[in-house]
């Protein structure tokens, strides 16, 4: 089962949270919430493009919403003087009808996330770099800040060969099925001149135990 589900849908509700928090009182505000947070996901990828943004958390309710930003290059997403930021509010506000409170977080290591690495590679891929050199760039970024376990799939065309294939690179271990394991993932796409390459990326940072006493009885 592992293998085959996004590692971070598998522990919700055992050792991570939802990236979006809110409840609906009816089927009709499920729906429209639901297609609000597209609309919020499509319009931070639209106006921050490769911002090193590693996640993104929304808090709503049907009057107010707050929209959380972690990022490892908060004077990108701010700008001077909060310009862009304000920009982007604009931008959000004509994208979804309303007004959202924007709160850009910073984080601390962002070789530790996989979102920020894999649009790393997307980005070195794009620029004609050779993927075996991106993949083990992207391995030792993640290994040099303490993490146990990091891999990463290319697929596609492959320096431009006929046949597309995947290659896997990893360095340490993943456990994908020990749902106490701390596993960040993330997949996107490169546009190349030889056409798209799947980018996936893995990182296994140690197991998130219960505190002494905290067992139930």
């Amino acid at each position: 089962m592992g293998q085959k589900v996004d590692p971070r849908g598998f522990r919700v509700g055992f050792t991570k949270v939802h990236p979006t928090e809110w409840m609906a009182k009816t089927k009709a505000d499920t729906m429209n919430f639901f297609l609000e947070d597209i609309a919020i996901y499509r319009a931070i990828e639209d106006f921050y493009k490769r911002a090193a943004i590693g996640k993104i958390v929304i808090r709503k309710t049907k009057d107010d919403g707050e929209v959380l930003i972690f990022t490892g290059k908060p004077a990108v997403v701010v700008g001077k003087q909060g310009k862009k930021l304000d920009e982007f509010t604009k931008f959000l506000k004509k994208r979804t009808g309303r007004e959202f409170k924007i709160t850009v977080k910073e984080i601390r290591n962002p070789e530790l996330s996989a979102k920020i690495l894999a649009e790393y590679a997307a980005e070195q891929l794009e620029k004609r770099m050779p993927y075996r050199r991106v993949a083990k760039g992207v391995l030792s970024r993640a290994m040099s800040k303490w993490a146990i376990g990091a891999k990463i799939q290319i697929s596609g065309r492959l320096n431009g060969v006929e046949l597309s294939r995947s290659e896997q690179f990893l360095e340490g271990r993943i456990p994908l099925q020990t749902l106490r394991a701390d596993v960040d993932y993330h997949y996107t796409t490169a546009l190349t001149k030889y056409g798209i390459l799947w980018v996936k990326v893995w990182i296994y940072k140690g197991d998130i135990l219960q505190k002494r006493g905290s067992s139930k009885k």
